[in-house]
């Protein structure tokens, strides 16, 4: 994986997201495929959910 840093529009992005995770409960959105940021929610489908949780390693 190539590492690319954020652009000053991105990095405002994602930091704008965290605040208003921190201050207001958003939920912050992540791209399945690569991880990457795209934006934050007030609420998400449950289908997000759902794909969230299947994606957490379980080791028993």
């Amino acid at each position: 994986m190539d590492f690319r840093p954020l652009n000053d529009a991105e990095r405002r992005q994602l930091v704008n997201a965290l605040r208003g995770n921190a201050e207001s409960d958003r939920a912050i959105l992540m791209d399945r495929r690569d991880t990457s940021f795209l934006g934050s929610a007030e609420e998400v489908t449950d289908e997000e959910v759902i794909s969230a949780i299947k994606s957490v390693p379980c080791h028993y």
